[in-house]
């Protein structure tokens, strides 16, 4: 025989009978089809190599990406959005004829302004912290793909005290 035929049969025989009951027990695992978004996110993501760009940049990148993103989302409202309302607001309600008094321009100007103006806060916000949150996904992916430890699985020391320490710092009352 050959080196190359012993070779073949010593890696096709099973080494013992506990692996046999593994391979015989293990339930087939059917395999999932990818999106074409979540390859591409695995192929940006940087693998165990070394030379590739480290967890921090890639954190500050998100984090860079989405603080850009929000201070637009905020600027462009601001600026162009609220504006806008205020404006077709004022056109509607006839505040821009004269023929409101002071109180009903602000009963029919202002206090709309004011509420669409709370309203698209709120959803800002809702929008700012799914971004916020999507990037921190995006972080720990990366993270999990180099294989490095979170803060989560450190586990702190034990603040368990023996009996002698705890009778020695115990405060005595008279």
């Amino acid at each position: 025989m050959s080196t190359q035929t012993l070779e073949k049969i010593e890696t096709t025989a099973p080494t013992s009978t506990a692996a046999t009951a593994k391979k015989t027990t293990a339930k087939p695992v059917k395999e999932q089809k990818d999106s074409k978004l979540r390859t591409g996110w695995r192929r940006l993501a940087p693998k165990k190599e070394t030379g590739r760009f480290s967890v921090v940049v890639w954190a500050g990148f998100f984090r860079a990406i989405v603080l850009l993103a929000d201070y637009l989302l905020a600027f462009i409202t601001a600026v162009v959005v609220i504006p806008l309302l205020g404006a077709w607001l004022h056109q509607q309600s006839g505040a821009s004829r004269g023929a409101l008094s002071a109180d009903g321009t602000i009963a029919m100007w202002l206090m709309p302004l004011l509420f669409l103006v709370a309203l698209l806060a709120a959803g800002e916000i809702v929008v700012m912290r799914g971004m916020w949150r999507w990037a921190t996904r995006m972080i720990a992916k990366i993270r999990d793909a180099r294989g490095e430890a979170t803060g989560a699985d450190v586990t702190p020391k034990s603040t368990i005290r023996t009996t002698n320490q705890s009778k020695t710092n115990r405060k005595r009352s008279k």
